[in-house]
């Protein structure tokens, strides 16, 4: 079943790859992404392999406390996101011919800076976080089927190169698309026999309140670090450049009108599912398992009927891969604007260079994956999240106020990355300071970029805006 599945992968790949005829095909799907397929890919995009495999710890730890994760995930990182910036961003690339973030940047604030800046941070907090994906990837893999840690690497990496170095984004949004039938299944299953086997919500809040009270209501245990870790994921929508692409490659207003419920009806079902799982885990498995970052993969084979094990592993590689291949695409098409702004000039045989890059990216980020850092493994993972703190003034005030300045937005940046590098190192790249970091990071990006704009006026400020 594994093998199949990811010969599907590759042969999607293969198709994907007779569509491509221009550097559009590679980077934005020609444009002409369906309202349908932009959902499921966004949706995909989001979350990682750390939902099936390491998210349970947070259930098995902090009990009900991650429901109040769905909010911020669902509402502000989904719903808010397709209603209130993508149509922005849809209208700006179509006025301007904008295929990328770096361009909307670009365009709104005349300056070559502060794109370069955004370029940079993106690039290095996505590509560290790359190399998360691998080492998660390939951990989950190993606990769940038993391949070495090295040759489950070895095997999810090549395949996402193949398919994304051939097809593009084409080939990542095909696969996304099957990618997502495997993980929502997977998450009501697991969802939905977790709360009947505990007899349902009622006996789970009864039972988690008798392990420890805090695990059922208020006060919860680490509310401030976990409510900034919630808060950073549902910001994820707004300031992550691999789902602000969604909202440029996808067809026309209509199809992301279309896109709206089914975006956010998807995320809810998922990760409602898997947070209530992984809240039930504490009671169903109780002492039963050493490593609660593998509930999921120990109660799957344990309790639910045969095959559902390979089931689970297949909604592992489709949530790891449908992130990677993101984020790769997303990375090269940084390489690729921030190497042609630099050089001043077209970079000559276009889809070479995609996927040259493309290659190059997946084999740089595997390789620190075969041995990554112990202490940096946690900073790596929460990379994403920093991302998007640090960008989400520049890119909320870029689009809806006027006098947002160039200037303020570089401020910003600078000001809010540096601070949020330095919490996490702070507290040695550790919980509970790598989300701590979170909070000061918003709070700056949010506030330096007005107040500069106001106190320092520029003549550079935009003239158009949707």
């Amino acid at each position: 079943m594994i093998s199949i599945y990811l010969i599907i992968m590759i042969l999607l790949g293969v198709l994907a790859s007779r569509r491509v005829s221009s550097v559009y095909d590679l980077y934005v799907g020609g444009l002409n992404i369906g309202g349908v397929a932009t959902a499921l890919s966004f949706f995909t995009t989001y979350f990682s392999s750390v939902i099936f495999v390491g998210a349970t710890a947070l259930g098995w730890k902090y009990g009900l406390l991650v429901l109040w994760k769905d909010i911020f995930v669902v509402i502000v990182g989904t719903l808010v996101a397709f209603v209130v910036i993508g149509p922005r961003v849809l209208a700006l690339s179509r006025r301007y011919r904008i295929a990328s973030i770096i361009d909307l940047i670009e365009i709104r604030y005349r300056s070559r800076t502060v794109s370069f800046t955004a370029s940079l941070t993106m690039f290095v907090g996505l590509y560290l976080y790359c190399i998360s994906i691998l080492t998660g990837m390939a951990r989950a893999l190993e606990a769940s089927i038993g391949l070495s840690y090295e040759t489950s690497l070895a095997i999810s990496s090549i395949v996402t190169l193949v398919y994304i170095v051939l097809g593009g984004y084409i080939a990542q949004v095909w696969t996304q698309v099957l990618q997502a039938v495997f993980m929502l299944f997977m998450a009501v299953t697991l969802g939905v026999t977790s709360i009947v086997a505990v007899g349902g919500f009622s006996n789970l809040q009864n039972a988690l309140a008798s392990i420890d009270p805090s695990l059922a209501t208020w006060p919860y245990r680490d509310t401030l670090p976990m409510f900034a870790f919630f808060l950073s994921l549902g910001f994820m929508g707004i300031g992550n450049p691999a789902l602000l692409i969604k909202f440029i490659s996808v067809k026309d207003r209509i199809s992301l009108k279309k896109a709206v419920l089914i975006s956010t009806a998807t995320v809810a079902i998922l990760t409602l599912s898997l947070n209530i799982a992984s809240a039930t885990m504490r009671i169903i498995l109780r002492n039963s398992i050493a490593t609660p970052d593998h509930a999921f993969i120990y109660f799957t084979k344990t309790i639910l009927p045969k095959g559902f094990d390979i089931l689970l592993v297949l909604a592992i590689l489709s949530a790891s891969m449908s992130t990677l291949s993101a984020i790769l695409n997303t990375l090269t098409h940084i390489a690729r604007d921030t190497i042609a702004r630099l050089l001043s000039r077209n970079l000559g045989n276009e889809v070479l260079f995609f996927r040259l890059t493309t290659l190059a990216i997946g084999i740089t980020t595997t390789i620190p994956a075969l041995k990554p850092p112990e202490m940096l493994i946690t900073l790596f993972g929460v990379t994403t999240s920093i991302i998007s703190t640090v960008l989400v003034g520049p890119i909320i005030y870029g689009l809806f106020w006027r006098k947002a300045s160039a200037l303020g937005a570089l401020v910003s940046m600078i000001t809010s990355f540096a601070v949020a590098i330095a919490v996490s190192a702070y507290g040695g790249f550790r919980f509970p300071w790598t989300y701590y970091a979170f909070i000061p990071s918003i709070i700056l990006s949010l506030t330096l970029l007005p107040l500069i704009s106001i106190a320092i006026p520029s003549k550079n400020t935009a003239e158009h805006h949707c």
